[in-house]
């Protein structure tokens, strides 16, 4: 595909910026305090939850629309 720029990965963590470091950090550990079944429930729960917001609003009474 033309356009598409490659996703370049850090070869080492000094390559990351120490904020980036902290946050990535954070990250892990909330996610570590949940398990695997509450992690897939909340994303179950969360696509519910999309799925009524669009039955209910749709998608072009919200300014989205087909491109071209």
């Amino acid at each position: 595909m033309a356009g598409k720029k490659a996703i370049i990965y850090p070869r080492s963590l000094k390559e990351i910026s120490l904020r980036r470091r902290r946050q990535l950090a954070e990250d892990l550990l909330w996610f570590s305090k949940y398990s695997p079944v509450e992690r897939l429930e909340y994303v179950d729960r969360e696509w519910e939850q999309t799925q009524r917001f669009i039955e209910t609003f749709g998608f072009r009474k919200h300014g989205t629309r087909e491109r071209n």
